[in-house]
Parts: structure tokens; sequence; C-alpha cells
């Protein structure tokens, strides 16, 4: 019997101001392997961005104060030992091809639409450490 999980030993900061979202989605990952660190704003999530060590971001786009492009944004201007390069996901309940093309442009590597599938999140989460890694 294979016991290692998908998403063994995956960090994951989640940040969705959602707070069912938020506590779905990180049962959901911790259950498959990740450690999840949650944040329920965006300038919380940049905060612990430049605290933990992350495999990889996933922020909602629409949160109030600093939406996922203005989140996404600030950590792209981060120093590289506080979290810059982190490769991110990012999720949204709209799925028009403008919001993908925004989210990639704002630094996301990667886009999802909500209500997202867990073997499709997991996928894409993995694709997205695999496809930045140096």
């Amino acid at each position: 019997m294979n016991n290692k999980l998908p998403l063994s030993g995956v960090r994951v900061l989640l940040v969705d101001d959602e707070e069912d979202a938020l506590t779905i989605t990180r049962l959901m990952l911790e259950l498959h392997g990740a450690e999840v660190v949650t944040a329920p704003a965006a300038a919380e999530g940049l905060e612990k961005v430049q605290t933990y060590a992350l495999d990889i971001i996933i922020s909602d786009i629409s949160m109030p104060q600093m939406d996922g492009y203005q989140f996404i944004r600030a950590v792209r201007n981060l120093p590289a030992h506080k979290g810059r390069n982190t490769p991110a996901l990012a999720l949204s309940a709209f799925n028009r091809s403008r919001d993908r093309a925004s989210a990639l442009d704002a630094g996301f590597l990667a886009y999802l639409s909500k209500p997202v599938l867990l073997q499709e999140l997991i996928t894409e989460i993995m694709t997205t450490i695999n496809s930045a890694a140096p």
C-alpha cells in the first residue's frame, strides 16, 4: 500500500477572505499531505510570505482592501530571500479570459476558476511548483 500523499511536505500559503472557502480548502489540502498556512486577508498573507519558507502561494483574487492582483505584485516586489520568487496560483470566481490574463500579468503562474475540483487543484499545485523549479 502506498502511503505517500500527493502533497506530502508541500508548504502552502492559502489566502482567501471567505472563511468557509479558506477552511475547506485548507482541510482538503492537509488531507492530501500539504502543510498549510492560512491568511484571511492579503496584508496578512504578505507578512506570512516573508515569514515562512513556502513552496506555493494560492490566493483568491477578489478580496477587500488589497485584491489578489495587488497582493501578488507586492510579493513580486519583495527581496528574493523574503519570498519574491515563490510560485503562485490564483483562484477566482471569474472565468473570463481577461481575468486569467490579468492574473498571469500580475505575477501568478497559474489560474483556476472556483469552484475548483480537488484533483484539478492538486494537479495544478504540482504543475506550478515544478514549472517554477530552476
